[in-house]
């Protein structure tokens, strides 16, 4: 891919993308009988591009769970892949915590931008998507049977679908607690309701399969599929195989990674490895 060519691409289109995630709400449903969900890519666009031919965006429904960017080596193209399916194929692509400056100027993409386009071009354009990460969705209903977020549930017993439905935006960081538990926050066996998790630090919690339980319940689905947690094998499941987790880079430190991602064919749900 021309790095040329992607600046062009993101000065022409960055203002209709910032339209499109505008006009969402920060909770999205989603309606298919054939659907691709794709975990974090953390700029591995080979793995992505090996996704795309593998199933045709054409005839299927892309829904991405966030952290386009950050920490591997192609993470400009990797987003700029990302926003053309959206553009051409009205695919999902929902925020992760990666598509924030909390962590964009720690974990390499900001730094990827001045180097890969020049300083005054990359910050101009980091400028423009630091706003499009402000309006991107935070989760999506998918055929009313799967909640999906990048990171996990929120502590609050009382947070529903149309909760976080009416989540403010934009939130560039975000500040909103719900919205970056939404981002943040992981799925633990070990624990019933919900502790700080030590590991990611201040506002950021694991949670329990009772959390899992009554969220499902209220909101009349059957299961969470989630990113934001490396599992080397690509997948992993929590509380009873009600919480699903979908790793799907191996680029930058992951290079280890039997990378997944999620195909629902009319109904089936199925976990495949995107080989090289």
């Amino acid at each position: 891919m021309d790095i040329l060519e992607i600046k062009d691409f993101l000065r022409e289109n960055v203002e209709t993308i910032y339209e499109i995630f505008s006009a969402y709400e920060p909770l999205i449903k989603v309606t298919t009988s054939k659907a691709v969900i794709i975990g974090d890519l953390h700029g591995d666009s080979e793995t992505l591009l090996r996704i795309i031919g593998k199933y045709s965006p054409s005839e299927w429904t892309y829904i991405m769970l966030g952290d386009y960017v950050d920490r591997g080596e192609h993470q400009i193209e990797t987003l700029y892949l990302a926003f053309r399916l959206l553009l051409e194929h009205k695919a999902v692509l929902l925020r992760g915590n990666h598509e924030s400056p909390l962590t964009n100027y720690e974990y390499g993409f900001y730094m990827e931008l001045l180097r890969k386009f020049g300083p005054y071009d990359g910050d101009t354009i980091y400028d423009k998507l630091k706003d499009i990460f402000s309006q991107m969705p935070v989760a999506a209903v998918l055929n009313d049977d799967y909640f999906l977020v990048h990171g996990g549930l929120p502590i609050n017993g009382n947070i529903s679908i149309d909760n976080i439905a009416k989540l403010p935006k934009p939130d560039e960081l975000p500040n909103n607690e719900v919205t970056f538990q939404l981002l943040w926050n992981d799925p633990s066996d070990s624990i019933k309701n919900y502790e700080p998790n030590i590991l990611r630090g201040p506002g950021t919690y694991v949670f329990g399969p009772a959390i899992t339980e009554g969220f499902l319940s209220k909101s009349g689905l059957k299961m969470v599929i989630r990113g934001h947690e490396y599992v080397p094998q690509g997948y992993k499941w929590n509380h009873g195989n009600k919480v699903l987790t979908i790793f799907s880079s191996r680029a930058g430190p992951y290079n280890g990674t039997k990378t997944h991602i999620a195909v629902i064919d009319n109904g089936s749900l199925n976990l495949v490895e995107i080989t090289e």
